[in-house]
């Protein structure tokens, strides 16, 4: 019996390209720390493991989101091998670290995400580059993509006439996500001009599906560590990709769209997890009360 973590990873439907990646780093670390203790497969994990390991990432330094985190991915791991039968019963049943304050997501603000929009370019990048990188950057913001949607982008995919681009979210679920104007400007834009460029620069080099619509430097499919690069290089400190998805949902609130239509948008399964923009949105509405308001200075 061995761990089988990329065939766990593999079968979860259900979880994003970017909670896969992190959860089998996290599958891992935690099957080297079981090797540590003379555990060569899962059927010698009990409850006194999962405890201390726990321990041992909470005197490591690990915030409590982080080892809640890593816990789920461990849980999720051991109800896969106890379907399979090859663990009896799953030992981190009822094990818990408490309660997790919610974290509120980044905004950028309606000033910095238009930076981003137009920021110029390094001297000497290929024009083709500017082209792909306003459109990754306009989608991601103007449409709220998760950049492994806007990363798995075929260009079948993109509708111009209709202002619309259908991705596939997590589960497998797929939808039909409309455009702005500027959105549909910039990727017309790369479409008849950056893209065709961009495959004759890298000629042989281009190795990538025909169908992708965006391409590293490399001639690859673009990926989502490419899409953060690609942010990082027109912003005045990093920013993360998610971070644009959050602003396009709480700017959307701000300027009055209903809850279940930024769900819809969004591609959340459930409300509860759009729910979190209203906090952000109040709060953003009590920072300029308290600054703009002559009793609140």
């Amino acid at each position: 019996m061995g761990w089988d973590i990329e065939e766990y990873i593999w079968s979860a439907i259900r979880l994003g390209e970017g909670t896969k990646e992190v959860y089998s780093a996290d599958l891992e670390a935690f099957s080297a720390f079981c090797r540590k203790l003379d555990i060569e497969n899962p059927s010698g994990i009990d409850r006194n493991i999962l405890q201390s390991y726990v321990s041992d990432l909470v005197l490591g330094g690990n915030s409590r989101r982080t080892v809640a985190r890593k816990l789920s991915a461990i849980r999720g791991y051991l109800k896969f091998l106890q379907r399979r039968g090859e663990i009896s019963k799953d030992p981190s049943l009822g094990l818990s670290i408490g309660r997790i304050e919610k974290k509120l997501p980044k905004v950028l603000s309606r000033y910095d995400a238009n930076f981003l929009m137009t920021a110029p370019s390094k001297p000497g990048t290929p024009e083709y580059i500017i082209l792909r990188d306003n459109a990754i950057c306009e989608l991601l913001y103007g449409s709220g993509l998760r950049v492994s949607e806007v990363a798995k982008l075929d260009v079948d995919d993109v509708d111009l006439d209709a202002a619309s681009v259908t991705v596939m979210g997590k589960g497998q679920k797929q939808r039909i996500v409309p455009m702005n104007k500027s959105c549909v400007e910039a990727l017309r834009i790369y479409m008849v001009s950056g893209r065709g460029l961009m495959m004759e620069a890298l000629g042989p080099k281009l190795s990538g599906s025909s169908a992708a619509f965006f391409y590293n430097r490399v001639g690859l499919r673009i990926g989502t560590r490419d899409i953060r690069r690609v942010l990082d290089s027109r912003s005045m400190t990093p920013v993360n990709p998610h971070a644009l998805r959050h602003s396009f949902a709480t700017h959307l609130l701000d300027g009055g769209a209903d809850l279940r239509v930024i769900q819809e948008l969004l591609g959340h399964s459930r409300v509860t997890s759009t729910q979190v923009y209203t906090k952000v949105s109040k709060d953003r509405l009590l920072e300029v009360h308290e600054k703009t308001h002559p009793r609140g200075r």
